[in-house]
């Protein structure tokens, strides 16, 4: 008796199991789309993209709000049109039984404006992206100029390192060159707060203008920058606290183990 009792009871557990799956694919079929949530991270206040916009994606991909069905919704789409807009790093796209649809998404935080001779500019953002300028917001961010002939315009949406290997140009280097600069002093305290500018000089090689002291930084290139980065600031410290910030007009670190300036 116990043992059929423990039969009725397992097939029971199984009747209800395959009810409620039953019915939870039944509800999810008919699951209509309710809401739309948006999640920005801004990533440091870069407000590129609003929510507005990123609805709006939504729709363009004919998805609307209770007349869609959940069913018919591909996040996947979703996720691949967010992740070419120029401003996104990341989307990621889910839903819900209840009929919402979530998408998260991450901006760009760019490090370094970079002007071409002509006057246009470009961002490049921390992992090496080149961005479009936006009408709707102006990220805070040091500028790169000086001798730089690239048409920046051309290689929106590539990488830096891109440019490089595809060989679009003798002088891509500077932009990773710029890139590297810009992406090592914005990852330190003090560099971050003293690099103001970085110029490519008639030389193509790379200065950098610091926004205390009255000088201009010779790097050459960005080869061996943490090194040339720590061998200035030792300067800084056991050098300049005693002369004075302003006492030189140039210090050169394109040789390895020294600083080399120069006096106004």
């Amino acid at each position: 008796m116990k043992k059929l009792m423990h039969i009725v009871r397992w097939v029971a557990g199984v009747a209800l199991v395959f009810t409620l799956l039953v019915a939870a694919v039944t509800t999810s079929q008919d699951a209509v789309l309710r809401d739309v949530v948006v999640n920005i991270d801004y990533v440091g206040e870069n407000f590129f993209i609003e929510q507005e916009e990123i609805e709006e994606s939504v729709v363009d991909l004919g998805y609307h709000i209770d007349s869609t069905l959940m069913m018919q919704i591909d996040p996947s789409n979703i996720e691949h049109l967010l992740e070419n807009n120029a401003y996104i790093s990341d989307a990621e796209v889910y839903n819900e039984l209840n009929g919402k649809l979530h998408i998260d998404v991450a901006v760009r935080k760019p490090i370094i404006r970079v002007f071409n001779d002509l006057g246009f500019s470009v961002y490049i953002d921390q992992d090496g992206y080149i961005m479009p300028l936006s009408s709707k917001y102006a990220s805070r961010t040091p500028i790169a100029n000086g001798n730089i002939t690239l048409m920046l315009g051309s290689f929106i949406g590539k990488n830096v390192y891109e440019l490089e290997k595809e060989a679009v140009h003798p002088e891509a280097w500077m932009l990773s060159d710029i890139y590297e600069v810009a992406r090592t002093t914005s990852q330190d305290d003090f560099w971050r707060a003293q690099c103001n500018q970085i110029y490519i000089n008639k030389d193509r090689e790379i200065e950098m203008i610091p926004r205390v002291g009255d000088h201009q930084i010779l790097l050459g290139s960005a080869d061996g920058l943490d090194k040339k980065l720590n061998k200035l600031k030792l300067f800084y410290e056991e050098g300049l606290s005693k002369t004075g910030w302003n006492e030189y007009k140039n210090i050169n670190l394109k040789y390895t183990n020294q600083v080399v300036c120069e006096k106004r």
